[in-house]
């Protein structure tokens, strides 16, 4: 077995963005990492490059601080998630973006919700299908990799990692294929960063469900779970207390229409109105969140006949929504809707039995208007607002759930130190990103945020690696909402040059700042010289003239400022 004749510091294996995040930060530190990625070419396919790029905590802004997040996390996940996972993300979160930033990471805001702050830019355009080349997310990986190029780190396509080497314990390199020949790989520590395990029929089987051929695979499609059956190997555990995964509820013709996956999603379509099976009866509790539904419906073991109810109102309202709505995407794109005046007449476009579509409908309808939804057979909630369905204007899409990573993982610390069955770190091994547990899914199966917890613990991994091997660490943490910046862990190395928002663009950060009173200023200016201008002319009507002009370029300019702040809100998020 062929040997690396190069000498690395560590070893990545996976090149999403915590792979790439960890191999970077740790070449910027002063370590030569190696990433090994099984795909090939510059636009190698992973979840990383197909995601939104939507940078949030639980949809919430990443530079609240730290306390408040770690509060909110804990609130989501009804304290599921391990407390120090929760620290470290809600401390580091922020940094990851600014980190961003300094590789050339552009980010805007697309939504005035607050989760919808950080998008990576530019974002996908508003149209159904998988729309990610020269996207925020893949040109985020592609400045990575020359980034990492430029400090001498070095990444082997087409390498798939099999075994993990371990020495006494200690983990000390790889073992895998590349180019059909087997290799091995040798460095003091390894981070496994290679995604989930959501096209892994055992295991998502063994730790998800029981129905793998129910979900409908709508990322990379290239989480195998290689890392997490060599860390179990190894002696490593996978956490469970999150053995639910990502995904959402998705038109059921992306099986065989690839412009209508993976957006848009109907997660508010069918959280808003009603999902039935094939008998025309509710088997779940549609009211809690789409990702959740997901979970429940992949876990039902019949699901090839599935439906989302409503009507038109909720087609016009939640429909519309989303960010890539499906209203009127998915129709254009060629996915079936079906419509009907009435419960009996969708019933038979359906092939499902009508006195029971009825029935379910009308059920429902009363107990939303009785507020007895919990009385229903099976307890409908209300976290997502339930909308009454008019049966005149009754509606219906045939849904799949869609997954995207699976949210159990490997065990890990707040340093992404791989533990072992006694919660102690395996020395030598790393881990980051979908690949990881504790921190997402539980009961709820609540979605905390993939791209910023891959890439905050891929920091968090390379910076202990370099204080394990003697490295002088140094981190700014950015300014948080209301909060001065805060410097700690020794910050030489402070980039006091580097401006972000509006610092880079004095004229209109002034003019945002200083255009009320410039606004009166011109209108007071104006006002006078009109007067000046027409008072022997016009005699009585000047007055009137002169306010009449003072007040036009006064709303006129504070009109420009409004439009400025507006669009800065959007485009410079920070």
């Amino acid at each position: 077995m062929p040997n690396s004749e190069d000498v690395f510091d560590l070893i990545i294996v996976g090149g999403g963005i915590a792979g790439l995040t960890s191999a970077v930060r740790a070449a910027e530190i002063g370590l030569r990492p190696l990433l090994l990625e099984k795909g090939t070419g510059v636009e190698y396919p992973n979840n990383s490059r197909y995601s939104g790029g939507i940078l949030h905590i639980g949809f919430h802004d990443p530079y609240r601080p730290p306390e408040e997040l770690e509060q909110l996390i804990h609130k989501l996940t009804s304290g599921e998630a391990k407390p120090e996972l929760a620290a470290a993300l809600a401390k580091n979160g922020a940094r990851l973006i600014t980190w961003f930033q300094d590789k050339g990471g552009k980010f805007m805001r697309f939504n005035p919700q607050e989760g919808y702050r950080w998008c990576m830019a530019p974002p996908r355009a508003l149209r159904a299908g998988n729309d990610w080349k020269e996207r925020g997310p893949d040109l985020m990986l592609k400045r990575l990799v020359l980034a990492l190029a430029e400090l001498g780190g070095k990444i082997q396509y087409g390498a798939r990692a099999t075994n993990l080497i371990m020495e006494d314990g200690r983990c000390v390199g790889v073992r895998g294929v590349c180019d059909d020949q087997e290799m091995l790989w040798k460095a003091p520590f390894t981070v496994i960063a290679d995604g989930g395990f959501q096209t892994n029929p055992l295991l998502y089987e063994k730790y998800i469900g029981s129905h793998f051929s129910s979900v409908f695979q709508r990322g990379g499609r290239t989480g195998y779970g290689d890392g997490i059956n060599m860390v179990l190997e190894a002696g490593g555990v996978v956490n469970h207390s999150g053995n639910r995964f990502y995904g959402h509820i998705l038109c059921s013709d992306a099986k065989h229409n690839d412009a209508v996956w993976p957006y848009p999603e109907l997660d508010a379509i069918a959280t808003a109105g009603l999902v039935i099976d094939a008998n025309g009866q509710r088997i779940v509790d549609e009211g809690r969140s789409g990702v959740h539904l997901a979970n429940e419906l992949a876990a039902k073991a019949k699901t090839e006949k599935l439906f989302a109810i409503f009507d038109q109102d909720i087609w016009n309202g939640p429909g519309t929504s989303a960010r890539i709505p499906a209203n009127p995407l998915l129709e254009r794109a060629g996915g079936t809707i079906l419509r009907a005046s009435s419960c009996e007449e969708l019933a038979q476009l359906m092939s499902v039995p009508s006195d029971m579509l009825n029935l379910t409908v009308t059920a429902y309808n009363q107990a939303l208007e009785n507020s007895s939804l919990h009385l229903l057979p099976i307890k409908r909630s209300d976290l997502v607002k339930p909308l009454p369905i008019n049966p005149s204007q009754i509606m219906a899409i045939q849904i799949c759930p869609g997954i995207t990573y699976t949210m159990a993982g490997i065990d890990i610390d707040q340093h992404a130190q791989v533990l072992d069955k006694t919660s102690m770190p395996i020395p030598g091994l790393f881990a980051a990103g979908a690949a990881t547990g504790g921190l997402e899914g539980g009961s709820d199966s609540v979605y905390i945020g993939g791209l910023i917890k891959s890439g905050s613990f891929g920091l968090l991994a390379a910076e202990r690696i370099a204080h394990l091997q003697g490295k002088a660490i140094h981190i700014q943490y950015p300014k948080r909402i209301g909060e001065e910046p805060a410097k700690l862990d020794n910050p030489l190395d402070a980039r006091n040059d580097v401006s972000y928002g509006l610092e880079r663009f004095p004229v209109l950060r002034n003019l945002i700042r200083f255009g009320k009173p410039i606004a009166i200023i011109l209108g007071v200016f104006a006002s006078l010289l009109t007067f000046s201008l027409l008072s022997a002319s016009l005699g009585w009507l000047t007055p009137l003239i002169a306010l009449g002009v003072g007040g036009l370029i006064l709303v006129i300019i504070l009109g420009v400022v409004e439009l400025i702040v507006l669009i800065t809100e959007f485009l410079i998020p920070d």
